[in-house]
């Protein structure tokens, strides 16, 4: 076999490989339950509470809480969201909500909190197991990333209420 027909081949292997990876993680993401993930975003990992419930860094969020970036305008791909999710972001206030976070290899190339400097390990948020931060993630793709302004629909929906003391600023 010729080296170009060799690195030809491995090159196929490995996008076969990451393709294959980015299929399964997209399929574990359409088949994620975004009613749950909804839930788990407002009251399990009160993440409104810094992002504000409808995800742009403002509206509704608590004021003692971090100030934290809109998702609506968030450009991270499904898998730095998922990364994200689990893992926080270090040196920052976004906490990390996966319950093997930095026990199992998969955070930040294999990274234990025992790696981090004193002060930079991001937060221990309420955590919670790898399906639930799917449906997080899926729930912000299908509801939050790339909105404009939220809506009183959007707030109807998020509270199931019209009348949440929320919605009142939108009407």
């Amino acid at each position: 076999m010729t080296i170009r027909r060799a690195v030809a081949m491995s090159l196929f292997f490995l996008t076969s490989l990451t393709s294959h990876q980015l299929n399964a993680q997209q399929a574990k993401i359409m088949d994620a339950d975004l009613e749950r993930g909804k839930r788990i975003y407002r009251s399990v990992g009160y993440c409104g509470n810094c992002h504000g419930w409808p995800g742009d860094g403002r509206t509704g969020r608590l004021l003692q809480a971090p100030e934290a970036p809109s998702l609506r305008e968030s450009e991270l791909d499904t898998e730095t969201l998922i990364e994200v999710v689990k893992c926080g972001i270090p040196g920052t206030a976004m906490p990390y909500h996966g319950r093997t976070a930095y026990l199992d290899g998969s955070c930040y190339g294999g990274m234990e909190l025992s790696d981090f400097e004193q002060g930079t390990a991001p937060p221990l948020g309420k955590t919670f197991g790898d399906s639930d931060v799917f449906n997080v993630v899926a729930y912000l793709e299908a509801y939050v990333i790339g909105r404009k302004e939220p809506t009183i629909e959007e707030c109807t929906e998020f509270f199931g209420n019209p009348n949440a003391r929320a919605c009142k600023r939108l009407k």
